[in-house]
């Protein structure tokens, strides 16, 4: 094989494969920065379900998050942002009261006022569990 030949592939490889190395372990060191602290728990009257409020952190450069997930009573909180509420700033200053109205209604005890990053109305495929937001029955 020719000289330039050699040339052109190893400058092939460094340009192509040194990013793909440098981006690949930049993913790998970073993709466990975020982490939830749980605030408390409320479980459905059936005790099939359970609301967890939680506070997840991802590092100095992201501000305080409250979030609510729906999870079965028997699975663990995973590494994950919320499946149904999210709201900036910590727990203990913003978390809403919940209030499981029946065994597939949770009432979120704070009024919608688009400060909300994420407010879903219902949680689930076959069985679904509706959400409502507001002091009471609201």
């Amino acid at each position: 094989m020719k000289l330039w030949k050699k040339i052109a592939i190893l400058l092939g490889v460094l340009m192509i494969g040194v990013p793909l190395v440098i981006a690949s372990l930049f993913i790998y060191v970073t993709r466990d920065m975020c982490g939830n602290d749980v605030y408390s728990e409320v479980v459905s009257p059936d005790g099939k379900y359970k609301a967890v409020v939680f506070q997840r952190d991802c590092g100095a450069t992201t501000g305080f998050s409250t979030q609510i997930s729906i999870l079965d009573t028997s699975d663990e909180l995973k590494n994950e942002s919320s499946n149904i509420y999210v709201l900036a700033g910590h727990p203990k200053n913003v978390s809403p009261d919940l209030k499981w109205l029946s065994n597939t209604e949770l009432n979120v005890e704070r009024s919608l006022n688009g400060s909300e990053y994420k407010a879903e109305s219902n949680w689930g495929f076959f069985k679904k569990i509706r959400i409502t937001y507001g002091a009471g029955n609201s």
